[in-house]
């Protein structure tokens, strides 16, 4: 009689299993789900999540695009100002507390940047677009232009 032990019995077992089966199943790659709340501004100055949005002054008299330019004040009381260029501000703002989504309209063009919330510099910048903003299947959508989204909640280059 021989007597195996528990190591060499799972080895010998280990051995009999086609390598077809021992492999791992291939990893999916789930879509991206980003923390983006949106950020309807009624006035030049709103509140999101810890953050207080100052859009500057209003460039209609319907509410809904404002001059800029944009600052940012976190929880902290540290403040930032975007550049000249992340103006006029208008439409949903969007926030995951790490960055802010603005949507620009100059001159008929509309753009969208991404902002860090710390430092108010473009994280990334949209080419021209018409439509709406939109996020499904970890994506960004700028009108049909679809960006897929990194982890940091990002578009890929």
């Amino acid at each position: 009689m021989t007597i195996f032990s528990k190591g060499l019995a799972l080895a010998a077992a280990a051995a009999l299993i086609p390598p077809a089966v021992a492999q791992a199943a291939p990893q999916r790659h789930l879509p991206v789900v980003c923390p983006y709340q949106p950020v309807e501004p009624a006035s030049g100055k709103v509140r999101a999540d810890v953050l207080t949005l100052d859009l500057g002054p209003a460039a209609d008299g319907a509410g809904t695009s404002w001059k800029g330019p944009l600052t940012i004040t976190g929880q902290d009381g540290t403040t930032c100002t975007a550049d000249a260029a992340v103006a006029p501000i208008e439409g949903t703002l969007y926030s995951d507390g790490q960055h802010l989504l603005v949507t620009t309209s100059a001159g008929g063009a509309r753009k969208l940047f991404i902002l860090s919330t710390t430092s108010c510099q473009p994280l990334w910048k949209s080419g021209s677009f018409t439509g709406a903003v939109s996020f499904k299947g970890g994506q960004l959508y700028t009108g049909k232009t679809a960006n897929k989204l990194n982890p940091d909640c990002l578009p890929l280059p």
